[in-house]
């Protein structure tokens, strides 16, 4: 009986093991255009500098390649619903908020927010990395390609971030984003000449081919993180 249990207990343990973790429950992707990158981190300083942000998870991108309108990404990470909400009624409220408004008011352009929930975290935390390459796919089969994405994990691995987010506002001409982080440029996109000439990814995109298509890639650089 003894052994038994035991047996019970390694089994599971292995199974928390190699299961995808899920720091983060989703995000709130809003994007931005800045014509000044760092006059806009000193905006973003301020606002998390005021009392009411003190807990919230942000980070804050400059777009490098791709064709997306905005210039720069503001994500905040949530764990729940209700933490949403209370961080954006206290946000609102905020002087920090005011004062943002101000500095940015006469140049910043708001495109517009989306809702993004994590469906797996492979490696650390989206905002961990230094540089963020987003494969922006569309698929009518979510169950079959999310195991892809978790099979190309454990055959090729990743530089430090490999996140699986689905969309839950907009066209949805994106239904998912692949997320593949790593400290700079050069580490990203090495990962990604070992991935495409991998023997993983041919098997991947036969078994994900018929339902996927790949909408867009953009590659970003993090300007900075606050609530880490």
């Amino acid at each position: 009986m003894r052994t038994r249990i035991l047996s019970i207990l390694a089994a599971m343990a292995t199974l928390l093991v190699t299961m995808p973790s899920l720091a983060d429950k989703f995000e709130a992707v809003h994007s931005i255009n800045y014509p000044d990158t760092q006059r806009a981190k000193r905006a973003i300083d301020t606002l998390m500098a005021d009392p009411a942000m003190k807990g919230a998870k942000l980070t804050f991108y400059a777009r490098e390649f791709g064709d997306m309108e905005a210039t720069h990404l503001v994500v905040e990470d949530f764990d729940s619903y209700a933490e949403y909400m209370d961080s954006t009624a206290k946000r609102l409220a905020s002087p920090g908020w005011s004062r943002y408004l101000l500095e940015t008011n006469v140049e910043a352009h708001y495109l517009g927010s989306k809702l993004v929930m994590v469906v797996d975290d492979h490696g650390a935390a989206r905002r961990s990395a230094g540089y963020l390459v987003a494969y922006l796919i569309n698929t009518t089969d979510p169950t079959t390609y999310r195991e892809g994405i978790a099979d190309l994990n454990r055959e090729v691995g990743n530089p430090g971030v490999l996140r699986l987010a689905s969309f839950r506002s907009g066209s949805m001409a994106v239904t998912h984003a692949v997320l593949i982080g790593g400290p700079d440029f050069k580490a990203v996109n090495e990962y990604l000449d070992k991935l495409f000439a991998s023997d993983a990814f041919g098997k991947f995109t036969a078994k994900v081919g018929p339902t996927r298509k790949v909408v867009g890639v953009e590659m970003y650089r993090r300007v900075a993180t606050w609530g880490d």
